[in-house]
């Protein structure tokens, strides 16, 4: 029995063998052919769902209610940004200094008056190492009687005490032309909210959106972004339970700042290729 040589060019022929016998110049249209029969292009590649982003969204403290508004938010941010959401309940978490690692982005929604030293350094430190960081509502007031307020304050980008009593009021926008803001409408208004009170705001922070207080006719910032280290921040005083959160302004303003946190949103304010939500989630 004769055992074939690696010479016989019968039995064994290099991988695309065709394709070497063609003109230099032709290649490129055989690609593209193939591309056309398969229904694939570079456009497909680009708009292609991407894995979603994996997001840690904590929720503690008093005066909100955490157990409805964590799984509400969950659930609808969803429904605008291709992401993973995870919800925690308490600051335990935050004992751990690699607590953020396995996320790609964490939510606050706390209202606690106080916790331990070594947890606002640990949540300052994943900010200031780059974690994308997105605060809601009474983070902005939490850990007042904690000594690291200050340090606390210079990561929100504002500084914030007390808020008018619960009501509407109407907001408008500081900068229609940021991606962030780009679809949100002109005087929007809040059936019922917090308005907190703007103290000062870091000359750093980009303000978005503000609102007139209908008690005394003052305006505070109720929307902003700012950098801390390497991490981008996105923060908003508004939300203080479903009357605000739950509308689709609402939500898609805080899906925005998350993407804009993550780098993941365009200038005209669309969610970049493969962010969008799944189609499965709309």
């Amino acid at each position: 029995m004769k055992i074939p040589s690696q010479h016989d060019t019968r039995l064994f022929r290099p991988p695309f063998s065709s394709l070497y016998s063609l003109p230099a110049a032709a290649v490129p249209f055989v690609f593209l052919a193939l591309s056309l029969v398969c229904g694939y292009s570079a456009d497909d590649a680009a708009t292609a769902p991407k894995p979603p982003l994996k997001v840690l969204l904590i929720a503690s403290g008093c005066c909100h209610d955490y157990k409805t508004l964590a799984p509400f938010l969950r659930t609808n941010l969803a429904q605008h940004v291709n992401a993973d959401i995870e919800f925690h309940f308490g600051l335990d978490v935050l004992a751990n200094p690699n607590f953020a690692d396995a996320y790609d982005a964490v939510i606050y929604d706390v209202c606690e008056e106080d916790t331990l030293a070594a947890n606002l350094d640990n949540v300052m430190q994943a900010t200031r190492a780059g974690k994308p960081t997105v605060m809601l509502h009474c983070s902005i007031h939490a850990f007042r009687n904690s000594p690291k307020i200050s340090e606390w304050e210079t990561l929100c980008g504002m500084r914030s005490k007390v808020h008018d009593s619960f009501g509407p009021f109407t907001v408008t926008r500081c900068d229609p032309s940021d991606p962030i803001t780009k679809s949100f409408p002109d005087d929007w208004s809040t059936a019922g909210d917090e308005l907190y009170q703007t103290i000062a705001i870091d000359p750093q922070s980009h303000q978005l959106l503000k609102a007139k207080s209908p008690r005394d006719g003052r305006v505070h910032v109720v929307c902003w972004t700012c950098q801390f280290g390497q991490g981008r921040v996105f923060s908003t005083t508004l939300g203080h339970d479903l009357k605000t959160t739950a509308t689709p302004e609402y939500l898609q303003l805080v899906a925005n700042g998350l993407l804009w946190s993550c780098s993941k949103l365009t200038e005209d304010g669309k969610p970049a290729p493969g962010y969008a939500a799944a189609q499965s989630k709309n």
